[in-house]
């Protein structure tokens, strides 16, 4: 589910590219609602997570490829954080500017959601 919100707000932002500065403002800001499947999709990777990772903690630290994608989950908690304080904040006022700020977020988001799946698919087989 936070996947397919990158995926959908990257889409989103391709779409937009024709439109005028404040026709893709104003649709840019309708999309946001997309965010809170992310959010959704957010608490199933970290509560799933607690549970699957359960029998791997005692060889966690002779495995760096799991400690990459653990240190790579908590990087995209922090960046799912900024983009909901950008969205507040672009709710409330220079919305065109916090907008880019959650587009360069978003696309951080896409490739380190990509690098966790493959980490997880390649370490738990």
């Amino acid at each position: 589910m936070g996947l397919g919100t990158s995926f959908a707000h990257a889409f989103l932002g391709i779409a937009t590219s024709n439109m005028s500065n404040d026709e893709s403002t104003k649709f840019r800001m309708h999309s946001l609602v997309l965010s809170r499947m992310g959010h959704i999709g957010m608490a199933l990777l970290i509560i799933s997570g607690l549970y699957l990772i359960t029998p791997y903690w005692s060889i966690l630290p002779s495995s760096p490829l799991l400690i990459l994608k653990l240190i790579l989950v908590l990087i995209l908690v922090t960046l799912i954080v900024l983009i909901s304080f950008s969205t507040k904040r672009a709710k409330k006022g220079d919305a065109e500017t916090e907008l880019k700020k959650m587009e360069q977020f978003g696309k951080l988001t896409l490739i380190i959601g990509l690098t966790i799946v493959a980490l997880a698919v390649y370490i738990f087989h």
